[in-house]
């Protein structure tokens, strides 16, 4: 009775860590896509209104949820205070302790983290420049991620479930 308890387990388990592997994709995508209308607002607000950094950052602040909001009212209170660093610093600093990154790929962190480095400095047109290539290369990264996204999860699903009956035949 204990043994097929056991293996009962074993195999929610294994079924459990597929759909959270799973899952892990899904958030990873809303992530991309969250930054994709952080940079969207961002570049809105440099070039339509000619906003400061610091207040296109307080600007999209108000039109981002959460977390977001966070990030780009704590990078704008830094821009105030100007503590003598730099703006690179400033930005990765507040995104790695406020945004979600953890669950991006390396590349994709580090794409995004990137952007402080080349925002901090330049006109206006080459900060709405590189906000369009952050944006298209983000665009692209959902995009593949999308199409490669439902194969992903079946194969992470029948994983998960696969190993839980492989475990549960080798102890049974």
């Amino acid at each position: 009775m204990l043994k097929t308890a056991g293996i009962i387990l074993i195999l929610f388990s294994g079924t459990g860590l597929g759909l959270c592997k799973s899952m892990e994709l899904t958030a990873r995508l809303k992530i991309l896509e969250k930054l994709a209308q952080l940079l969207l607002l961002l570049k809105g607000e440099i070039r339509c209104t000619g906003a400061t950094l610091e207040d296109a950052f307080l600007d999209a602040a108000a039109k981002m949820p959460g977390e977001y909001r966070l990030f780009l009212k704590e990078t704008a209170g830094w821009l105030q205070q100007r503590p003598g660093i730099t703006f690179d610093e400033i930005f990765r600093e507040c995104a790695a302790r406020l945004l979600p990154l953890y669950k991006l790929s390396e590349e994709e962190r580090e794409s995004f983290l990137s952007l402080g480095e080349k925002l901090g400095y330049l006109d206006r047109e080459m900060q709405v420049a590189q906000l369009t290539l952050l944006e298209e290369e983000l665009g692209y990264r959902i995009k593949t991620l999308k199409s490669a996204m439902p194969k992903q999860q079946k194969t992470y699903q029948s994983m998960g479930i696969l190993g839980g009956i492989l475990l549960a035949v080798l102890l049974w």
